[in-house]
């Protein structure tokens, strides 16, 4: 999974990508483990990414 700072220089096409895997994986985990809190907030930062490109 790439840092805050590698997510900020993608592209939206990269963090389209990125999202869909993240959101993939995020189904096989299941609710209450910790690697479920990571990948929550992950794709939070990969969901906000876009609006920093925007600035």
């Amino acid at each position: 999974m790439p840092s805050l700072i590698e997510l900020l220089q993608l592209s939206r096409v990269e963090l389209c990508d990125q999202l869909a895997q993240l959101t993939d994986a995020h189904l096989d985990i299941p609710e209450g483990l910790d690697e479920s809190v990571v990948a929550r907030f992950n794709l939070r930062l990969i969901r906000r990414a876009p609006a920093f490109h925007e600035r």
